[in-house]
């Protein structure tokens, strides 16, 4: 499915199910063909979003490609990869960082460069593929396509830099381009989709984060006259502080590949890993922003909960199940007491309900987050919304937005899934569905480290073992009880 074949599949689901409701047919806009129609929103969905799953924007141009060249280094004259620097302040203090280079930089410089770390990490994996099945890292056709693209370079510095590499070098290809790292992994997990892409990103250097918060705020004083020459002071008042504690944990990935088919077929292979390892950070991250639950005892039954078979049955309510990661949002909502009870109807004095839960938050940075039943059959009908009819380069469709209700866009998760009770949990049986309001300016994402890839062989069992890493947490720097989440239950 194309974009203009997902935008033709949602104006005829939204056609469809007015139709329905102008007739006054409500049972039909429930019941007719509901499954079709989900699996058509979903696969309509995912076709417009991963239009968004790009490379990182390419920025800096020439003069930043030309930064990567050691023009007085003969020895080195380009920087491949991360390398520690120091940098002397002008206060005479000398700091220690690191620098990116020209293969592992997470921002690239334009077109060229994005397309130079692509293949380069194409490369890489198929070489560990093929050391990890025993054999010898040998990508000569692979090689020759990097050489073609550097001597490509569009940059006039660092196209000299590279030819000196080479001219340097007596065996081109293998020894000068390393093979120990691979950036495009961490650059797509950076490029997030749906949910994760709307939250402010704050970069963690510690294991446990203290997150200052202001409790309560100076206040003001009406200004006195002077009457006297005595006159008295303004009246003073005294801010209150606390702090929030972020523990900083992740979530990884673990796929077995058999030795012999990454012998044979190493450069398919790697394409494959890549975008599995970064969909499954991806959508195991969005399913505990949604049904997280960091509490001793998860509110859901999530030991049988395979939310619409994503994750297989085994594996599931143990503690290293990701929905144990950090407090989601429906959990929040239950946590705070900000549901509401909608019986099975979305309309305006619901929505408005809902709204109303969150106070003075109920006119902030909000969306909303529904499923694809709960948008199928009840939000499509309501004269209310007003689809997104623009799809250029700048719809907020590529974001995942579908529609917007009462000034607040709705964005659609698998996630949010159709089986729930009607008390608006999972307990293993049901047919309901929710939605939920989001402030998103009470939720930041915790980055500590990005996504990194290892590879290991079981010589036992002749199977090549890929792990990929992250180290992220979403959490709020409000305190426990504020209503920065409302749920709508039994839907």
């Amino acid at each position: 499915m194309d974009r203009n074949d997902a935008i033709e599949t949602l104006n005829a689901i939204q056609t469809r199910q007015v139709e329905l409701s102008a007739r006054g047919d409500e049972a039909a806009v429930k019941t007719e063909q509901i499954e079709r129609k989900v699996e058509d929103l979903v696969a309509a969905h995912r076709a417009l979003t991963e239009r968004a799953f790009v490379e990182p924007e390419p920025h800096g141009g020439d003069s930043k490609l030309a930064e990567y060249a050691n023009v007085d280094d003969a020895a080195a004259p380009v920087n491949w990869t991360t390398r520690s620097m120091s940098t002397r302040l002008p206060s005479g203090t000398t700091v220690q960082g690191k620098a990116h280079g020209l293969l592992t930089d997470p921002a690239p410089a334009d077109e060229w460069h994005a397309t130079l770390v692509r293949d380069y990490t194409t490369r890489n994996l198929a070489r560990m593929a093929q050391r990890m099945s025993g054999g010898t890292a040998n990508t000569p056709n692979l090689d020759v396509n990097l050489y073609r693209h550097l001597q490509a370079c569009p940059s006039p510095v660092l196209r000299a830099a590279i030819t000196k590499a080479f001219s340097d070098t007596t065996n081109v290809g293998a020894e000068w381009i390393p093979d120990d790292f691979l950036p495009s992994v961490y650059q797509e997990f950076q490029t997030p989709r749906r949910l994760r892409a709307l939250l402010q990103p704050i970069a963690v250097t510690n294991n446990t984060l203290l997150r200052p918060t202001l409790t309560r705020g100076a206040r003001p004083y009406v200004k006195g006259q002077i009457t006297t020459d005595d006159p008295r002071k303004y009246t003073a008042s005294t801010p209150q502080t606390a702090d929030k504690t972020i523990s900083m944990s992740g979530l990884s990935v673990l796929v077995y590949c058999d030795d012999a088919a990454l012998e044979d077929s190493a450069v398919a292979a790697a394409q494959i890993l890549r975008r599995e390892i970064v969909a499954a950070l991806e959508d195991g991250f969005e399913d505990a922003m949604v049904n997280g639950d960091s509490n001793a005892t998860h509110q859901d039954a999530i030991a049988t909960w395979n939310i619409r078979s994503r994750w297989g049955a085994s594996g599931l309510g143990g503690d290293s199940d990701h929905r144990r990661l950090f407090l989601g949002w429906r959990a929040k909502a239950f946590d705070s007491s900000a549901t509401t009870d909608v019986s099975g109807t979305m309309n305006v004095a619901n929505f408005a309900t809902m709204m109303g839960v969150l106070g003075e938050r109920g006119t902030g940075n909000l969306i909303g987050v529904v499923s694809p039943e709960a948008l199928v059959t009840d939000f499509l009908k309501i004269s209310e919304v007003l689809t997104v009819d623009n799809y250029g380069p700048n719809a907020t469709i590529l974001s995942g937005q579908l529609a917007s209700f009462m000034g607040v866009p709705l964005i659609v998760s698998r996630f949010m899934s159709a089986d729930l009770a009607a008390s608006g949990l999972f307990t293993g049986s049901g047919a309901l569905t929710s939605s939920m309001l989001v402030d998103l300016d009470g939720w930041q994402r915790y980055t500590k480290r990005g996504a990194t890839v290892e590879v290991d062989k079981e010589i036992v069992s002749g199977t090549v073992a890929f792990v990929a890493t992250i180290r992220e947490v979403m959490d709020s720097p409000d305190a426990a009880a504020t209503k920065n989440v409302s749920l709508a239950i039994n839907l």
